[in-house]
């Protein structure tokens, strides 16, 4: 097909690990998924927009089409480090081959997926995490400041401590089981071979031993220890959203199942299902800003 076709709706999650895309038709039929680099604009502007390109591509071709069609896309990109007007900016400046561009951060899109575009909290645990409510016209923003500072319970931070695990095991301070073991392996396989890593790594690559720590968690309680310390922290998140008005919070990113079961009884009581991802949140901007369009 021609991007003279009809228009296509394209919604894309950029976050700090990966890029995801979805299109649809105008009444709604899917297209195809795709999948991209990380696309963090605080991180990298241009990586950004180009893994949301990528992506796209990614799921025309899904879908049978070619990349002739990114011209007819009237995209949605939902983006981590557009919250800070820095990278918004140097987002907006970058160049897209769409026909429209709306952006907005992962974490907008995310609550308007998870409550059908209605009011409501959204607290995301993926590589880093945020807290986001809407109600009446009024918004509210949690954490989300960044690896460095903020982010907890993302899997960033959570990869960070299990590495300051494995160190202080490989000292002597802690005990040591298959978590350290493994997060060694991992990074080199010593403490040398894990400050070299740490001189190279960055959010995304903290946040591949996150994974370690899940699988390890039956069996290791260092492992158990840091997701209980870390769904402490996003139950403080959910609470502090409640407090705020949020009458339902939903709780989504990759972590969100691991740590469901461990949060608190007052974050607990507030949690409803998502009615969609963060994708269906970017595809209903996509939407807004081509009826918007003039």
């Amino acid at each position: 097909m021609s991007a003279g076709g009809a228009p296509l709706y394209l919604g894309v999650d950029g976050g700090g690990t990966r890029c995801r895309a979805r299109i649809r038709t105008a009444d709604g039929r899917l297209v195809g998924e795709g999948l991209a680099g990380a696309a963090n604009a605080r991180r990298g502007a241009r990586a950004a927009i180009e893994a949301s390109v990528a992506a796209a591509k990614a799921a025309l071709g899904a879908g049978g089409l070619g990349e002739d069609a990114l011209g007819r896309l009237h995209a949605g990109l939902a983006l981590a480090g557009v919250c800070q007007r820095e990278g918004r900016e140097a987002a907006l400046a970058e160049p897209h081959p769409f026909a429209r561009r709306e952006l907005a951060t992962d974490f907008t899109a995310a609550c308007l997926g998870a409550h059908g575009g209605g009011d409501g909290g959204v607290v995301i645990v993926g590589t880093g995490s945020v807290a986001y409510a809407r109600r009446d016209g009024r918004e509210i923003r949690l954490g989300g400041w960044g690896f460095e500072v903020s982010d907890e319970g993302g899997g960033a931070p959570l990869g960070r401590a299990a590495l300051r695990h494995a160190l202080r095991a490989a000292d002597g301070l802690e005990p040591r089981g298959p978590l350290a073991d493994d997060v060694l392996a991992r990074v080199g396989g010593d403490q040398d071979a894990a400050v070299a890593w740490v001189g190279r790594a960055g959010p995304a690559e903290f946040g591949t031993l996150a994974p370690l720590v899940i699988a390890h968690a039956a069996v290791d309680p260092a492992a158990e220890r840091l997701l209980e310390q870390a769904a402490i922290e996003v139950s403080a998140l959910v609470v502090r959203l409640g407090a705020w008005g949020a009458g339902q919070v939903a709780l989504v990113g990759g972590l969100a199942e691991p740590y469901a079961p461990r949060l608190g009884p007052a974050a607990k009581g507030l949690l409803v299902a998502p009615q969609g991802d963060a994708l269906e949140g970017a595809l209903a901007l996509a939407r807004m800003g081509a009826v918007a369009a003039p």
